[in-house]
């Protein structure tokens, strides 16, 4: 046994028996694809793009059935609300996700805890009266009956930051980035490669009335059609069925998108980090057994662009969650322990090295750095 492997032992050794605090970052489950193709609105989907699905809505059952052992609740195993700290986005597929965590969270009293929920947090980002009643009148049987599309949180940085409508300056960063001979050389690179043209087909069998060209097909077409392939195959559709060359060429792609164009400036970390980041400070000191922040994969990808070298292809329902026992702070993808940047060891850091790390990505002024105070 080598001397790490001994450390590690001793570390979780002595920390085994110590108070437990956990940092829950989720993605919402299944949904909808975010584009429609010829083929979706003809033979598969009838509910509005980026839904959730009862298969979704059941992820979030399962993992919040995962977590109830936490100390959340009293000795009749109901949930204490002041032992749970939520952050949720206001889109409605993080809603109902946010509904079906919950359910399976608190088996007992999770109508009170949903209905309190909303009236503390939710409440203040309705924009729609009779969609909100609808909601208080229920009892949170049967959850995708509800209109959830009525929510807008206004300059979400929480988690929206990545979006020109939230941060303008992105927009003009964008064009920067996809107008490098670095972006302009990867997007030679990826479409001369055989996997291409397997892609290409099946795009132009997603939308039969249209005639495409290649030249004409943009890496970002080709992450929508992956984004079609994963909301699809979820659910059992038959449509699109790559070979597995091509998923894994797909995956590629998304993952230069997302952690080069989407993650590799200084404006997309504050813009996208900031307000997650002085949240997930403020709960690594909190006496709360249960912080959690239930958003979008962008979320956890740029959270893990910033923290760690591990970056994986975002699955519906994962999970990136910080855990805290006494001062040791670790960090684990699905069940996974990663290593991170907080300090050299990456693994077992203190809550000060963490904080130190994090603040690094912290703005002072996210409206100047964005360009809001010349809109406003």
């Amino acid at each position: 046994m080598n001397i790490s492997s001994i450390f590690t032992i001793f570390i979780l050794l002595t920390i085994g028996s110590c108070l437990q605090k956990s940092i829950l970052i989720t993605r919402h489950g299944a949904r909808s694809p975010k584009v429609y193709t010829e083929i979706d609105s003809t033979y598969y989907w009838t509910s509005q793009p980026e839904d959730l699905t009862e298969i979704g809505l059941q992820q979030h059952i399962n993992l919040g059935q995962s977590k109830n052992g936490i100390s959340i609740t009293d000795m009749n195993g109901n949930c204490i609300y002041e032992n749970l700290e939520i952050q949720a986005s206001t889109t409605q597929r993080v809603i109902m996700s946010t509904i079906g965590f919950l359910k399976g969270l608190c088996p007992n009293n999770y109508q009170e805890i949903i209905k309190r929920y909303f009236n503390e947090y939710y409440a203040q980002y309705s924009t729609n009266i009779e969609a909100w009643n609808q909601i208080m009148a229920s009892d949170f049987q049967n959850p995708l009956e509800l209109e959830l599309h009525y929510f807008e949180r206004p300059n979400d940085f929480m988690f929206h930051g990545h979006k020109k409508t939230v941060c303008p300056a992105i927009k003009d960063l964008k064009k920067k980035i996809e107008s490098s001979e670095y972006f302009k050389s990867k997007e030679e690179e990826f479409k001369n490669r055989p996997e291409f043209d397997e892609v290409f087909d099946i795009i132009k069998a997603a939308y039969p009335s249209k005639i495409f060209k290649k030249k004409s097909i943009t890496l970002s077409d080709i992450e929508d059609i992956f984004d079609d392939y994963q909301s699809n195959h979820v659910q059992g559709f038959l449509f699109p069925n790559p070979s597995q060359k091509a998923i894994d060429y797909m995956q590629e792609v998304v993952k230069f998108l997302r952690y080069y164009e989407d993650n590799c400036d200084s404006l997309e970390h504050y813009a996208q980090l900031t307000e997650p980041f002085k949240w997930i400070i403020s709960q690594l000191y909190s006496t709360t057994p249960l912080s959690w922040y239930s958003g979008h994969d962008t979320n956890q990808v740029a959270i893990l662009s910033a923290i760690s070298d591990f970056q994986p292809i975002i699955p519906f329902a994962s999970q990136l969650e910080i855990i805290v026992k006494n001062e040791i702070v670790m960090v684990f993808y699905n069940r996974q322990q990663i290593q991170t940047k907080f300090c050299s060891d990456g693994y077992f850091c203190t809550r000060e090295q963490t904080v130190n790390y994090l603040m690094q990505f912290i703005h002072p002024n996210l409206n100047s750095l964005c360009g809001l105070e010349l809109i406003i």
